[in-house]
């Protein structure tokens, strides 16, 4: 249960505050009434010890038995001494006294019962509203898995497709590399064709490499589970991105999780993860600006997590790409592959987490990082 802050103490304190002045107040109206009547008004007197009923009963509903109970034996104590000045008045009615006695009794039995049920009632809509957290923390845990499972069947559609097609193809770029090298022990290196053939044999070089991009997202190689402390990921990726970001006139900050941030998983695929993330937040960024990486503990349903967040302040993603920004092949980047946030859900749904896109106040895109908490 998360604690309230200041402002929810302040008016909880106001609130018991007026609760004892709705109580008690009454009571001191009610005495002072009594004693200020002469004996002579038995009628109101009748009147004002039957008012008592109204601050027990208050005190029941704000304070629950306790409440009741504080305003019963107030009750009886203050108006004690004025039963038996009128028992003592009415000397000639011994059934006067009695009736004040029993009313004194029954100040306190009323204080019992409205105690008793109010405090059922309180525990009754305790429990309903623990039910409808519980019902709520279900139905967004559901909302996730039902997302998680949507979006690894797509993939692995994908990734079947992807597999095929990088089979198909590879074979004969092998071809195409071989002819390059053969034609490259031919062509002189001051001719004017070898340019043409450098051109060449990078542009294969560059295919092979997209090929193997497509390869690692189709055929993942599995995972290997052990305890990895986040901050053992993210410092090398801030040492290892940080020259290039220099370079763009960009800066990383990152907030360190912890010696608590450990989550289970495989170091070297989380790595990539948070590289691809944090390479995309700064080719977001051109003309420069700040890169925020930071790693909080959060509840999501009934389970807890470490997220991690990367926020950069780029133009963010086009709302018409949202809903499929994590499938191969679309990027926002020219000249991208596509493949980069593919490889990080695929990689997420063998590891039980997930990815989400939202915009970061003030502008830029976040992406957050959900891995199960140890």
């Amino acid at each position: 249960m998360i604690a309230g802050g200041p402002e929810t103490r302040n008016f909880r304190a106001l609130a018991s505050v007026r609760g004892l002045l709705l109580v008690f107040l009454p009571i001191a109206a009610v005495t002072v009434a009594h004693y200020g009547t002469g004996p002579e008004l038995a009628w109101v007197h009748d009147v004002l010890r039957r008012l008592y009923y109204i601050p027990i009963v208050l005190g029941a509903f704000a304070f629950g038995l306790r409440g009741a109970l504080a305003a019963s034996i107030l009750t009886s104590i203050v108006y004690l001494p004025h039963a038996f000045l009128q028992s003592h008045h009415h000397h000639h009615d011994p059934g006067a006294g009695v009736e004040k006695l029993l009313e004194l009794l029954l100040y306190n039995v009323i204080a019992i019962i409205t105690g008793v049920l109010a405090d059922r009632e309180v525990r009754e809509r305790v429990a309903q509203q623990r039910i409808a957290r519980r019902l709520e923390d279900n139905l967004e845990e559901l909302r996730l898995m039902e997302a998680q499972l949507v979006r690894a069947g797509r993939l692995r559609a994908l990734g079947e497709l992807t597999a095929g097609l990088a089979h198909e193809i590879k074979n004969p770029l092998a071809s195409l590399k071989g002819a390059a090298e053969i034609l490259s022990d031919e062509i002189k290196p001051d001719s004017p064709r070898r340019r043409m053939l450098d051109i060449l044999r990078k542009e294969l070089d560059r295919m092979e490499a997209l090929l193997e991009r497509f390869l690692s997202f189709a055929r993942p190689r599995a995972t290997a589970v052990e305890d990895v402390a986040i901050d053992d990921v993210i410092g090398p990726v801030v040492a290892l991105v940080e020259t290039q970001a220099r370079k763009q006139n960009v800066v990383l900050k990152w907030t360190s999780g912890g010696e608590q941030a450990v989550v289970r998983g495989d170091k070297d695929q989380l790595t990539t993860v948070v590289v691809n993330l944090v390479l995309n937040a700064v080719q977001a960024m051109p003309r420069g600006g700040t890169v925020r990486i930071a790693t909080e503990r959060v509840s999501r349903g009934r389970r807890d997590w470490w997220m991690i967040r990367v926020q950069d302040e780029g133009p963010g993603v086009p709302s018409d790409l949202r809903e499929k920004i994590f499938d191969p092949f679309v990027t926002t980047r020219e000249g991208g592959t596509g493949m980069g946030l593919a490889i990080v859900t695929r990689v997420l749904d063998a590891h039980q987490g997930l990815v989400e896109l939202t915009d970061r106040p003030g502008g830029g895109a976040e992406f957050r990082i959900l891995l199960p908490a140890t």
